[in-house]
């Protein structure tokens, strides 16, 4: 903050914090207020199951499970976080997943406030705070029931790096004063006079200031304790608390003023080692607070001599590349890019070609170079001024270089994927605020350039960028991810199947069976890549309700890890196998444990990616996903006919088959099979008379969400869709699978 180690009676008054705490609550309200906008749109009693408000995320449930004590999060932070506020509040986490996203975000808008504070006007920080949380690509990530690792990878960020953005600031040249001494003459004789000579910080400590103040000392660690533990929380912070340490060690070198850049250097490192080594890298710091004092003279001198600066920052660097910290970067780009195919080692030297996940999860998904300004403001224009506003933020203000790694995030959704937009958010309010901010100091009398012209820019900003777009809260709202009858039969499988069940259901809502089921799945939103993908597609793809059960029960016999299906296969060998496996003579797999699949609605949205990872190839490798249309349109239909059109059209298309799902049951017509079955007798040109007047498009209508879908041949025949809308009784199916659960839109069967 600009008032954190600053001499002069109006910086240190009480009142000029208090005026800060004023600001900040103000902003901290209205962003909480704009997130409660959203709070009509899930007045609908399809959004609860009980009194458990249903969440908005797969994730969210990964974290609700953990802090249950169930799944692979257990003991995470953002798996403790929850629990112990639900223990705090005596509640359940399910209930604290779907409140806390409006409040940490509203926490965000909070310290963006703080950083335009720091970087030049407080009341101005109120607009940039508002703006940043009205961000559609930060806003979609954290509405109501979006408890998720992004509400922390833009929070700490933004936390971690307000200390160092200020001490740097505080005792560091602008990068416009650099660029003009440079100009002043050759390059080694400018360098020469920037950085003095040696033995001169002592000269200049009561002048310039003192950045060992034991004020800046603690500041500086406990922000390196921060940024060090975040580590624990996501798997970008790795690579971010590496950069704000190279950056503070750079800014020391070159922008420290005359004389000063052995004792910059050396107030650097009470951050670098505590983000780099943790709690044994803050007793370093406490060296410093003795260093500071006036007491520490000898050990400043003995601190800031150029050989122990060099060994202690190579400790640092030694600290920066220990680990697998470039191969963890290497993994973590790849997982972001989008292969049509994901290569696994399958031992013994051998590897196969799976099909490839990250091209059907819609915030890996690329965006093109103009699709990104929208997200950052509803309004294009305000986001390219943003952004343009910030490179001149970075010419005035050295502390915002901290900021250039969400700047360059956001930007490289391009490439990495929308989830990524989030990150510009800040980027772009900050330079909104601040350049307006200084034009108005210009315009305004010297009396009015301070707080008047600070809340003045709130105001401006706030009418013209923020009311206006208000009502794009409810617009973005897309209440829960599972539907409440989805949910219901999570719950019941908890009852109906023993502890050590394992159930098949598509990966997406693994994580709220493992919260509502409190059952292992054959895959979650941790392990849906390679077998764990290809398996379970697979069964739901396939026409064979044979070939589905003997994967089942062969993945079973193989300790029901997908990995262990194709070890030491490569392509053919593993493709040979699916044969097998599909042929009526293999005999039929034995494997102990029960087993059960669960077929619901809401997986049939996503059924062009389910039977395009299904029918994979392994000696091709390539799939060929099924013809899926979720119609937005209203459409009207005759069911004794078989008629859809589009209202208000005189276009008709005679399906091959509707299915109606309502509260009391499935209506199911097919009607090419009926035709036949009521023609057995029809000829050749019959046949082909009749079925050239109806389309290979099979309707699937909810009357209860009012989704329309329409599917190929293909599809509908896939067990996704045959084991929800057939008749289990079906001698294609029953021998295999036995319904054990059934609410129209969701189905438990049992593997026989």
């Amino acid at each position: 903050m600009p008032g954190v180690g600053a001499s002069g009676a109006r910086q240190d008054a009480p009142h000029y914090w208090l005026r800060g705490l004023f600001w900040g609550l103000l902003t901290l309200g209205l962003a909480f207020g704009l997130r409660m906008m959203e709070w009509p749109c899930w007045q609908n009693p399809e959004y609860r199951l009980g009194s458990e408000w249903l969440l908005a995320t797969h994730d969210a449930y990964h974290w609700v499970a953990a802090a249950e004590g169930f799944g692979l999060g257990v003991g995470h932070p953002m798996a403790e976080m929850l629990r112990l506020m639900a223990q705090t509040l005596h509640t359940y986490p399910a209930a604290v997943a779907f409140w806390f996203p409006a409040v940490l975000a509203s926490l965000v808008a909070v310290i963006v406030f703080a950083w335009v504070w720091a970087l030049g006007s407080m009341e101005a920080g109120v607009a940039a705070g508002l703006i940043t949380s009205l961000a559609p690509g930060f806003l979609a990530r954290t509405l109501l029931g979006y408890y998720d690792t992004d509400l922390v990878t833009l929070f700490f960020p933004l936390l971690m790096t307000l200390a160092p953005a200020c001490w740097a600031m505080r005792y560091m040249l602008l990068p416009r004063m650099i660029l003009r001494r440079l100009a002043l003459g050759s390059g080694l004789k400018a360098a020469q006079r920037l950085w003095g000579e040696r033995g001169a910080d002592e000269a200049h400590l009561e002048r310039l200031g003192n950045p060992l103040r034991w004020q800046w000392v603690l500041l500086l660690g406990a922000s390196g304790v921060i940024s060090w533990w975040t580590q624990e929380w996501h798997s970008v912070f790795p690579y971010l608390i590496r950069y704000n340490v190279v950056l503070l060690a750079l800014m020391a070198l070159i922008m420290a003023p005359r004389g000063r850049r052995g004792i910059l250097l050396l107030g650097g490192l009470a951050y670098a080692l505590p983000t780099l080594g943790g709690p044994a890298g803050f007793g370093f710091s406490l060296i410093l607070l003795l260093a500071g004092s006036k007491a520490g003279r000898g050990l400043r001198h003995l601190l800031c001599r150029p050989l122990v600066l060099v060994l202690l920052w190579l400790g640092a660097a030694v600290l920066l590349v220990q680990g697998e910290i470039l191969t963890t970067l290497i993994n973590h780009a790849n997982a972001y890019l989008k292969h049509s195919g994901d290569v696994r080692s399958t031992g013994e030297g051998m590897s196969l070609v799976y099909p490839s996940v990250a091209q059907s999860i819609i915030e890996v998904q690329d965006l093109s170079f103009a699709a990104l300004f929208p997200y950052f403001h509803p309004w294009m224009e305000a986001a390219v001024v943003g952004l343009a506003g910030f490179v001149l933020v970075l010419f005035r203000r050295p502390g915002a270089l901290f900021l250039l790694p969400l700047a360059a995030l956001g930007l490289l959704s391009t490439k990495l994927g929308g989830r990524m937009v989030m990150f510009g958010a800040p980027v772009v309010a900050v330079g909104l605020t601040l350049p307006l901010y200084w034009l108005l100091q210009r315009l305004l009398r010297a009396d009015l350039r301070g707080a008047v012209a600070g809340a003045a820019t709130s105001c401006i900003l706030l009418a013209l960028l923020v009311a206006p777009f208000a009502d794009m809260i409810q617009a973005i709202s897309q209440g829960p991810i599972i539907n409440r009858r989805h949910a219901e039969a999570l719950t019941r499988a908890r009852t109906m199947t023993p502890e050590d069940a394992k159930l098949w259901l598509w990966w997406d809502w693994g994580y709220a069976a493992h919260h509502f089921a409190r059952r292992s799945t054959i895959a979650d939103g941790a392990q849906h890549a390679g077998p764990s993908l290809y398996l379970p597609a697979a069964v739901f793809a396939t026409d064979n309700a044979r070939f589905a059960r003997q994967l089942i029960r062969y993945t079973a016999k193989m300790g029901n890890e997908p990995g262990n299906v194709f070890e030491g296969l490569d392509g053919r060998a593993a493709q040979a196998l699916m044969d097998k496996l599909r042929s009526s003579e293999t005999p039929l797999v034995e494997a102990k444990g029960r087993l059960f699949v669960v077929v619901s609605f809401e997986m049939l949205r996503l059924g062009f990616w389910i039977s395009n990872f299904g029918n994979w190839n392994f000696v091709t490798r390539q799939g060929e996903g099924g013809a899926l249309s979720i119609v937005p349109q209203a459409l009207a239909y005759r069911l004794d006919t078989g008629e859809v059109r589009l209202e208000g059209s005189t276009s008709t298309i005679y399906a091959s088959s509707i299915s109606v799902f309502e509260e009391t049951g499935v209506t199911r017509r097919n009607y090419v099979q009926e035709w036949f079955d009521a023609h057995p007798k029809a000829t050749p040109e019959e046949q082909k008379e009749f079925l050239s007047g109806r389309r290979n498009v099979n309707f699937l209508f909810n009357r209860v969400t009012d989704e329309k879908l329409a599917v190929d041949q293909g599809l509908y025949n896939s067990l996704m869709v045959q084991l929800l809308v057939g008749d289990p009784q079906d001698p294609r199916f029953s021998p295999y699978f036995k319904l054990v659960y059934d609410n129209v839109f969701a189905r438990i069967y049992e593997v026989l």
